[in-house]
Protein backbone atom coordinates (compact mmCIF):
# COMPACT_ATOMS: atom_id res chain seq x y z
CA UNK A 1 0.00 0.00 0.00
CA UNK A 2 2.77 2.32 -0.61
CA UNK A 3 1.17 4.06 -3.44
CA UNK A 4 -0.55 6.16 -0.95
CA UNK A 5 3.10 7.04 0.67
CA UNK A 6 3.01 10.62 0.18
CA UNK A 7 -0.49 11.27 1.22
CA UNK A 8 0.33 9.23 4.44
CA UNK A 9 3.20 12.22 4.97
CA UNK A 10 1.14 14.93 4.04
CA UNK A 11 -1.73 14.55 6.57
CA UNK A 12 0.94 13.35 9.25
CA UNK A 13 2.46 16.98 8.75
CA UNK A 14 -1.15 18.45 9.24
CA UNK A 15 -1.40 16.54 12.51
CA UNK A 16 2.19 18.21 13.40
CA UNK A 17 1.68 21.56 12.31
CA UNK A 18 -2.14 22.53 13.37
CA UNK A 19 -1.53 20.01 17.08
CA UNK A 20 -4.32 17.58 16.49
CA UNK A 21 -4.68 14.71 18.05
CA UNK A 22 -6.23 11.93 15.67
CA UNK A 23 -9.37 11.78 17.33
CA UNK A 24 -9.69 15.58 16.41
CA UNK A 25 -8.74 15.06 13.40
CA UNK A 26 -11.33 12.35 12.80
CA UNK A 27 -14.09 15.25 14.32
CA UNK A 28 -12.46 18.00 11.85
CA UNK A 29 -12.84 15.62 8.66
CA UNK A 30 -15.83 13.55 9.83
CA UNK A 31 -13.73 10.17 8.91
CA UNK A 32 -13.91 7.68 11.89
CA UNK A 33 -10.60 7.44 13.49
CA UNK A 34 -9.91 4.10 13.41
CA UNK A 35 -10.13 4.51 9.61
CA UNK A 36 -7.90 7.32 9.70
CA UNK A 37 -5.36 5.79 11.26
CA UNK A 38 -5.40 2.74 8.57
CA UNK A 39 -4.66 5.49 6.26
CA UNK A 40 -2.07 7.43 7.58
CA UNK A 41 0.21 4.27 8.76
CA UNK A 42 -0.98 2.60 5.22
CA UNK A 43 -2.81 -0.30 6.39
CA UNK A 44 -6.05 0.93 4.70
CA UNK A 45 -6.50 2.88 1.26
CA UNK A 46 -8.03 6.38 1.17
CA UNK A 47 -10.62 6.10 -1.47
CA UNK A 48 -12.23 9.16 -3.03
CA UNK A 49 -14.90 10.14 -0.50
CA UNK A 50 -12.35 9.91 2.26
CA UNK A 51 -10.14 12.11 -0.24
CA UNK A 52 -13.14 14.89 -0.71
CA UNK A 53 -13.73 15.48 3.28
CA UNK A 54 -10.03 15.90 3.49
CA UNK A 55 -9.94 18.39 0.68
CA UNK A 56 -12.78 20.39 2.23
CA UNK A 57 -11.19 20.27 6.26
CA UNK A 58 -7.90 21.18 5.07
CA UNK A 59 -8.59 23.81 2.24
CA UNK A 60 -6.59 21.42 -0.14
CA UNK A 61 -7.36 21.10 -3.80
CA UNK A 62 -8.85 17.58 -4.36
CA UNK A 63 -6.79 17.12 -7.66
CA UNK A 64 -3.90 17.45 -5.12
CA UNK A 65 -4.80 15.32 -3.26
CA UNK A 66 -5.85 12.51 -6.01
CA UNK A 67 -2.04 12.85 -7.31
CA UNK A 68 -1.07 12.34 -3.22
CA UNK A 69 -2.70 9.33 -3.32
CA UNK A 70 -1.85 7.87 -6.57
CA UNK A 71 -5.02 8.16 -8.48
CA UNK A 72 -4.96 8.95 -12.28
CA UNK A 73 -6.29 12.07 -13.22
CA UNK A 74 -8.00 11.50 -16.53
CA UNK A 75 -9.95 14.86 -16.48
CA UNK A 76 -6.41 16.98 -16.20
CA UNK A 77 -5.09 15.00 -19.23
CA UNK A 78 -8.08 15.90 -21.11
CA UNK A 79 -7.70 19.42 -20.00
CA UNK A 80 -4.00 19.50 -20.97
CA UNK A 81 -4.86 17.85 -24.68
CA UNK A 82 -7.53 20.61 -24.88
CA UNK A 83 -5.09 23.51 -23.27
CA UNK A 84 -2.13 21.95 -26.04
CA UNK A 85 -5.07 22.14 -28.84
CA UNK A 86 -5.27 26.00 -27.72
CA UNK A 87 -1.61 26.79 -28.35
CA UNK A 88 -1.23 24.93 -31.55
CA UNK A 89 -4.20 27.31 -32.63
CA UNK A 90 -1.96 30.51 -31.58
CA UNK A 91 1.01 29.29 -33.06
CA UNK A 92 0.01 28.64 -36.33
CA UNK A 93 -1.51 32.26 -36.24
CA UNK A 94 1.72 33.56 -35.58
CA UNK A 95 0.41 34.77 -32.27
CA UNK A 96 3.60 33.95 -29.94
CA UNK A 97 6.73 31.01 -30.36
CA UNK A 98 6.86 30.93 -26.12
CA UNK A 99 5.54 27.31 -25.19
CA UNK A 100 3.19 27.88 -21.93
CA UNK A 101 2.61 24.56 -20.31
CA UNK A 102 -0.60 23.49 -18.09
CA UNK A 103 1.48 23.76 -15.45
CA UNK A 104 1.82 27.62 -15.95
CA UNK A 105 -1.97 27.97 -16.64
CA UNK A 106 -2.40 26.27 -13.15
CA UNK A 107 0.16 28.58 -11.22
CA UNK A 108 -1.59 31.61 -12.89
CA UNK A 109 -5.04 30.11 -11.56
CA UNK A 110 -3.04 29.89 -7.98
CA UNK A 111 -1.99 33.66 -8.31
CA UNK A 112 -5.64 34.90 -8.79
CA UNK A 113 -7.09 32.97 -5.81
CA UNK A 114 -4.93 34.79 -4.31
CA UNK A 115 -6.05 38.19 -4.99
CA UNK A 116 -9.62 36.90 -5.22
CA UNK A 117 -9.49 36.71 -1.40
CA UNK A 118 -8.54 39.95 -0.78
CA UNK A 119 -10.33 43.31 -0.53
CA UNK A 120 -8.78 45.04 -3.47
CA UNK A 121 -9.80 41.99 -5.32
CA UNK A 122 -13.24 41.52 -4.42
CA UNK A 123 -13.53 44.85 -5.09
CA UNK A 124 -12.29 45.42 -8.87
CA UNK A 125 -14.35 42.20 -8.99
CA UNK A 126 -17.50 43.90 -8.34
CA UNK A 127 -16.47 47.43 -10.36
CA UNK A 128 -14.88 45.93 -13.35
CA UNK A 129 -16.68 42.95 -14.54
CA UNK A 130 -19.67 44.56 -16.16
CA UNK A 131 -17.28 46.71 -18.17
CA UNK A 132 -15.42 43.65 -19.21
CA UNK A 133 -17.94 41.66 -20.10
CA UNK A 134 -19.74 44.82 -22.52
CA UNK A 135 -16.22 44.94 -24.03
CA UNK A 136 -16.22 41.29 -24.78
CA UNK A 137 -19.53 41.08 -26.54
CA UNK A 138 -19.24 37.50 -26.78
CA UNK A 139 -21.76 34.88 -26.44
CA UNK A 140 -22.03 31.28 -25.77
CA UNK A 141 -21.72 28.56 -22.87
CA UNK A 142 -18.40 30.76 -21.62
CA UNK A 143 -19.77 34.07 -21.14
CA UNK A 144 -22.79 32.33 -19.82
CA UNK A 145 -20.54 30.58 -17.30
CA UNK A 146 -18.81 33.73 -16.53
CA UNK A 147 -22.38 35.67 -15.77
CA UNK A 148 -23.22 32.57 -13.60
CA UNK A 149 -20.09 33.09 -12.01
CA UNK A 150 -20.72 36.62 -11.28
CA UNK A 151 -24.07 36.18 -9.89
CA UNK A 152 -22.58 33.55 -7.54
CA UNK A 153 -19.75 36.14 -6.10
CA UNK A 154 -22.04 38.61 -5.63
CA UNK A 155 -24.89 36.27 -3.90
CA UNK A 156 -21.58 34.90 -1.91
CA UNK A 157 -23.20 31.67 -1.27
CA UNK A 158 -22.38 28.43 -1.40
CA UNK A 159 -18.47 26.29 0.00
CA UNK A 160 -15.42 29.04 0.62
CA UNK A 161 -13.15 27.15 -1.73
CA UNK A 162 -15.75 27.54 -4.78
CA UNK A 163 -16.39 31.30 -4.07
CA UNK A 164 -12.27 32.01 -3.92
CA UNK A 165 -11.97 29.32 -7.18
CA UNK A 166 -15.34 31.95 -8.59
CA UNK A 167 -13.26 34.67 -7.78
CA UNK A 168 -9.57 33.73 -9.16
CA UNK A 169 -12.03 33.21 -12.92
CA UNK A 170 -13.68 36.18 -12.85
CA UNK A 171 -10.24 38.35 -11.73
CA UNK A 172 -7.89 36.45 -14.56
CA UNK A 173 -10.99 37.48 -17.55
CA UNK A 174 -11.20 41.33 -15.75
CA UNK A 175 -7.25 41.43 -15.66
CA UNK A 176 -5.56 42.26 -19.36
CA UNK A 177 -1.66 40.56 -18.81
CA UNK A 178 -3.89 36.99 -20.23
CA UNK A 179 -1.52 33.87 -21.42
CA UNK A 180 -2.66 34.50 -24.82
CA UNK A 181 -1.92 37.68 -26.39
CA UNK A 182 -5.38 39.69 -26.53
CA UNK A 183 -4.60 40.95 -30.19
CA UNK A 184 -5.34 37.92 -31.65
CA UNK A 185 -9.79 38.22 -30.89
CA UNK A 186 -11.49 35.91 -30.72
CA UNK A 187 -8.26 33.14 -30.26
CA UNK A 188 -7.02 36.09 -27.58
CA UNK A 189 -9.91 35.00 -25.54
CA UNK A 190 -9.30 30.91 -25.57
CA UNK A 191 -7.39 31.10 -22.24
CA UNK A 192 -9.95 32.78 -20.50
CA UNK A 193 -12.44 30.47 -21.50
CA UNK A 194 -9.92 27.50 -20.73
CA UNK A 195 -9.14 29.20 -17.42
CA UNK A 196 -13.37 29.19 -17.13
CA UNK A 197 -13.31 25.59 -17.78
CA UNK A 198 -10.57 24.48 -15.47
CA UNK A 199 -11.74 26.01 -12.51
CA UNK A 200 -15.71 25.06 -13.05
CA UNK A 201 -14.45 21.21 -13.12
CA UNK A 202 -12.64 22.26 -9.72
CA UNK A 203 -15.87 23.75 -8.04
CA UNK A 204 -17.17 21.77 -5.19
CA UNK A 205 -20.53 21.88 -6.02
CA UNK A 206 -20.68 21.16 -10.19
CA UNK A 207 -24.37 22.35 -10.43
CA UNK A 208 -23.11 25.99 -10.05
CA UNK A 209 -23.02 26.78 -13.53
CA UNK A 210 -25.34 24.70 -15.27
Amino acid sequence: MDNQKELQNFLKNEIKSRSLSLRELSKLTDIDHATLSKIINGKRIANLNHLKKLSESFGTELEQLLKMAGFTDSESDELKQTWKAVQKVVHELGGTDEEITYERVNQEIEVFKKRSQTISGKEKIRKEFKAKMEKTSGIGKYIDQLKAMYCHFLQGNGHPRDQILIGAALLYFIVTTDLLPDYLLPIGLLDDAFIVQVISQRLENKNLLL
